[in-house]
């Protein structure tokens, strides 16, 4: 715990909705600002993932993410990634 983990290959953007637009983040919080969105389906280069810290016990991590077309680098939930590892 606590520890970057790093992903291989290229993942990819999920949400519920098509259409949500996916915070992409200045710091690993909700509490950042998101200057930038992404959308489902945008392919991302995971560069590293840590534990987030805004909500007790949170199974969920935050991870840093280059955008393959834009190269736009940010911070989005790990719940909102599919991971090119299968990973979480």
């Amino acid at each position: 715990m606590g520890t970057p983990v790093f992903a291989r290959g290229i993942s990819t953007l999920k949400a519920a909705d098509p259409n949500t637009r996916i915070n992409v983040r200045t710091q690993p919080t909700i509490k950042s600002s998101a200057p930038q969105y992404g959308l489902p389906g945008d392919k991302v280069e995971v560069i590293k993932c840590v534990q987030d810290k805004d909500t007790k016990n949170s199974d969920l991590n935050w991870c840093e993410v280059k955008f393959v077309k834009s190269k736009a680098v940010g911070w989005i939930r790990s719940d909102f990634i599919i991971f090119a590892d299968g990973g979480e």
